[in-house]
């Protein structure tokens, strides 16, 4: 289910082949849920980032998924959409059958100067 894209994100690029997504992001940095965290210092969740990641796999494979594992997460770094408004997102994939595909992904800047965050989870498709 898409929530935040076209709102909070807009996918600027996008490019995918076998086992691999690399995308370009842009954050609303106007975007209400930066009202409360925080107020002139705004700063991306953790839990967001991980949707934004989620929601480009949803767009790439036109599937409804759910995260069934998350096998490590880390944030790095602060992302700062009035500092980095855009950011670049790359998601290796692998395929463990029919419905569910191991995920390793990493938000950085565009020159990788900066990791702001990186996990490695499984997600299936929602069958519902």
């Amino acid at each position: 289910m898409i929530l935040l894209k076209n709102d909070f994100f807009e996918i600027e690029k996008l490019a995918h082949s076998t086992g691999l997504i690399v995308s370009t992001i842009k954050i609303n940095s106007l975007h209400t849920i930066f009202d409360g965290h925080f107020p002139n210092n705004p700063i991306t969740p953790g839990v967001v980032q991980l949707q934004i990641t989620k929601e480009v796999l949803e767009d790439v494979f036109q599937q409804e998924l759910q995260l069934k594992e998350m096998k490590n997460c880390k944030f790095l770094a602060i992302l700062n959409p009035t500092e980095t408004p855009i950011f670049d997102l790359e998601i290796n994939y692998e395929t463990i059958d029919d419905v569910a595909f191991q995920v390793s992904a990493k938000g950085t800047t565009a020159n990788e100067s900066k990791t702001f965050f990186k996990f490695t989870a499984k997600y299936e498709m929602n069958h519902e």
